[in-house]
């Protein structure tokens, strides 16, 4: 093996035996900065053990699903594997993500969002009322303090919807994958 997170059908393993089955083309690593080199949930073959990770994989459970309108559902998947930068520990505990864990850490030079799939996403560092726009998470980050956002501003009109309380809150960080969308306050 090459040493990689990924393996393909016909390299060769540590002890020279061939990966005789699997994709062909898998493709290796991601643009620097946008989020750690293995993620916990990322593999779910194995049977319960990864081979490459050396890993305990569960694959999603669903624990509690109701219907409606915008149904509510509860599901968890879990994974013994640790990177160099875990995120941190969900509401089930190690190991276990949620589709709702997803927490942000303020750091004196960065901003670290922690995904619901355990990646760590960067961002500068930002003063109240600003916003940023990550091309590769498709995501607005926008901390609080400011009583609207400019006109013409993509989140314009998604910011002024917010309660006053929320959007002059220089505490709050919120974020949004849509300028129609909803707004997940971390």
């Amino acid at each position: 093996m090459s040493g990689k997170p990924a393996a393909r059908q016909g390299d060769m393993t540590q002890y020279g035996g061939p990966i005789v089955q699997g994709s062909a083309g898998v493709r290796i690593g991601a643009p620097t900065g946008v989020a750690c080199s293995v993620c916990p949930g990322g593999m779910t073959s194995g049977n319960p053990v990864n081979p490459l990770l050396g890993a305990k994989v569960l694959p999603g459970e669903t624990d509690l699903a109701l219907p409606g309108p915008l149904p509510f559902i509860l599901s968890r998947t879990y994974s013994s594997y640790r990177t160099r930068t875990p995120a941190p520990v969900g509401v089930f505990g190690p190991g276990w993500k949620a589709p709702s864990d997803i927490r942000l850490q303020l750091r004196d030079d960065a901003l670290v969002l922690n995904d619901n799939g355990g990646r760590s996403i960067h961002f500068e560092p930002l003063l109240p009322g600003e916003a940023v726009y990550s091309r590769s998470e498709s995501m607005w980050l926008v901390r609080g303090g400011k009583a609207a956002q400019p006109d013409g501003h993509t989140l314009a009109r998604l910011w002024g919807a917010l309660p006053p309380d929320i959007r002059l809150s220089p505490h709050l960080y919120l974020a949004t994958n849509s300028a129609q969308g909803l707004w997940w306050i971390l």
